[in-house]
């Protein structure tokens, strides 16, 4: 068995997806912080998002293909980067998840928001394990090395969760939240293969952090 599907059967791992925010500029998300053993997580599928650094950094913009993940489940801020005062949103609850949107008429944003759940002690485990902002360009098909396909992957993968998101259907819930499970596992053996300005690539599966991974179990 190899090491990453040995980690996840010590240390099992939900995904859940809770919204997707349709909005129109200017629009802003202030969320968190929340539960330590759960990891929010937020996927651009369509425009573009800035995160706001909470220690007075320079703000990390996002684009179609970048998932976000924030370990420790910190007070977290997106928006446009208008400036503009944001335009409320409204959440309309749907049978399989939330669809969160609002009266905007600038640029678009789709955005699936949710997050991942591991249980006690695991949780201390990975955030020791990840950095406190994760950002994983999974879009980056120019450093994908042939044979690899781990962003392919991805880029399927989160195609996938945005289409079952639009529609209602028996089975659409336990359908998203094993697509966000599945999301989490192609995420983390990539975290630390390039790094970058604000993210990393998903260029390869193996990294120097999964021979630490290898070290816990």
């Amino acid at each position: 068995m190899d090491w990453l599907s040995r980690l996840f059967e010590m240390m099992p791992v939900r995904g859940r997806l809770d919204l997707r925010c349709s909005y129109g500029a200017p629009w802003r998300i202030d969320q968190g912080p929340g539960e330590v053993h759960e990891i929010p997580y937020h996927a651009v599928v369509g425009g573009s998002a800035v995160l706001e650094d909470p220690t007075g950094g320079r703000p990390l913009q996002l684009k179609v293909g970048d998932i976000l993940l924030l370990p420790g489940n910190p007070r977290h801020v997106l928006h446009d980067g208008s400036g503009a005062r944001p335009v409320p949103a409204r959440n309309r609850p749907m049978l399989n998840l939330t669809i969160s949107e609002n009266a905007g008429t600038g640029d678009r944003l789709d955005l699936l928001c949710g997050h991942f759940i591991i249980a006690p002690p695991h949780d201390r485990l990975l955030r020791n394990y990840l950095p406190s902002r994760l950002v994983v360009h999974a879009g980056d098909h120019k450093v994908e090395p042939v044979g690899s396909g781990t962003a392919t992957q991805l880029v399927g993968l989160v195609s996938l969760m945005r289409g079952e998101s639009a529609v209602d259907h028996l089975g659409g819930r336990a359908m998203l939240n094993a697509l966000s499970t599945a999301m989490f596992a192609l995420v983390l053996p990539c975290q630390r293969s390039r790094r970058g300005a604000g993210g990393t690539s998903c260029a390869r599966r193996r990294s120097p952090s999964g021979a630490r991974a290898r070290g816990a179990i």
